[in-house]
């Protein structure tokens, strides 16, 4: 029986099948061998050119030391045999193969309720607003690049590889908010099952259970003029922000009786 075919391995990791393809890479589920654990390695386009090699390269080495919540980590990089650059990743999906935000909203019949769809912009501005203070920026994040775990945990694929690659560019602030502007645009394309383009339906229009909390975070973050700052001024403005804010804001009905009766003890006692 002949030897198992090189091109089948990557360092200690076995390809087991290949995976739907990213925009960047092929994907394949792989098999750490002597940990037995599951991994994604990503095939990118054979470099012959030195200088290509070098550049494909740093620009997985500066995505590596991106540690963020809800970025997807880069655990290992490195040209193959073939001279093909590789990454490794974990693996997120299931028996199925890789679950990716777009996939998730048609499953479930092109809309979520308003927790769901909470929960999964909140992961994203978490992990653009770790990215942006450590100095890293994706821009405009598409659809296909979310991946969503057996948990429902959203993570942002090769975060910033695009623009360390030439294929993104543009100032930094625009930049930051086209990032952010691009997750307030899923969140309400993921509760109304529209696009948000003009003219644009509140979606409490849709939905009367909704919080109305809701059709002002939109009406902010999708202004063609203005827009949320940062990753961090919509984290804010999320409708569980709000109104953990009020609840912390408002005094307990157990404080408000102590304190009542520690004024009437202090006027006795006077």
């Amino acid at each position: 029986m002949g030897q198992p075919s090189e091109s089948l391995y990557f360092g200690p990791y076995r390809l087991v099948r290949p995976l739907a393809p990213s925009a960047l890479a092929e994907r394949w589920l792989a098999l750490h061998e002597k940990k037995q654990s599951s991994h994604v390695v990503h095939r990118f386009p054979v470099c012959r050119a030195k200088p290509e090699q070098r550049r494909v390269l740093a620009a997985l080495e500066q995505g590596q030391t991106l540690h963020a919540p809800h970025v997807l980590p880069i655990e290992l990089f490195s040209l193959s045999i073939t001279q093909q650059p590789c990454a490794v990743t974990p693996y997120t999906g299931n028996h199925e193969g890789i679950l990716t935000l777009s996939n998730l909203l048609e499953a479930k019949g092109g809309r979520m309720a308003g927790p769901e769809a909470e929960r999964a912009m909140r992961h994203l501005l978490e992990a653009s607003r770790s990215a942006h203070n450590a100095g890293q920026l994706h821009g405009d994040l598409g659809w296909a690049e979310v991946l969503v775990d057996r948990h429902g945990s959203c993570s942002v694929e090769f975060y910033g590889l695009r623009r360390r690659l030439g294929l993104v560019a543009g100032p930094v602030s625009e930049l930051r908010r086209d990032e952010v502007r691009s997750i307030i645009e899923m969140g309400y394309r993921l509760i109304t099952g529209l696009s948000p383009d003009e003219p644009r339906i509140s979606p409490t229009r849709l939905s009367k259970r909704l919080d109305s909390a809701w059709d002002d975070f939109f009406d902010t973050g999708l202004n063609a003029a203005g827009g949320f700052e940062s990753a961090q001024d919509a984290i804010s403005a999320l409708p569980s922000s709000s109104r953990d804010r009020d609840r912390q804001q408002q005094p307990s009905t157990v404080r408000v009786v102590l304190s009542r009766f520690g004024w009437a003890g202090s006027q006795r006692q006077g």
